[in-house]
């Protein structure tokens, strides 16, 4: 049997709490983590006070309203990292950005760009909408 798809989210300014996350009838929480105190996550690109996992992804109004950030593992994030990735990558091959300063790296097997594991979505997006081809 496949699992279903999650999306989880990070409360980074605060724990997890009433009132710091939507509850909406039709996309209840699935399940809310505080952790001991402020805990490096995604690969240590980003510091959280817990975390809400839902069946359906959030929309970017709620995100800003609660101050929540998306894990890059969501599927809605995966595909836009992806998209971004293509431009940077480009973008950096183009400009001989060292592999060291690189946020991408090419996957040869799949003729694609992907973002390297210790970028976060938000890096990525940032360095995409600098080059002015994706919002």
């Amino acid at each position: 049997m496949e699992k279903a798809e999650e999306y989880r989210y990070y409360s980074t300014q605060r724990p997890v709490s009433i009132g710091t996350f939507p509850k909406k009838a039709d996309n209840p929480p699935i399940q809310i983590e505080n952790y001991r105190g402020r805990t490096w996550v995604e690969c240590n690109t980003r510091l959280a006070w817990g975390e809400v996992v839902y069946a359906k992804p959030l929309s970017d109004q709620e995100l800003r309203n609660y101050e929540l950030m998306p894990s890059r593992n969501n599927h809605n994030t995966r595909q836009q990292m992806d998209a971004h990735a293509q431009v940077v990558g480009k973008w950096e091959d183009k400009k001989r950005v060292p592999y060291q300063k690189r946020l991408t790296w090419f996957y040869p097997d799949f003729g694609c760009y992907v973002a390297k594991y210790f970028v976060s979505p938000e890096q990525l997006a940032e360095q995409a909408a600098r080059l002015g081809n994706v919002k």
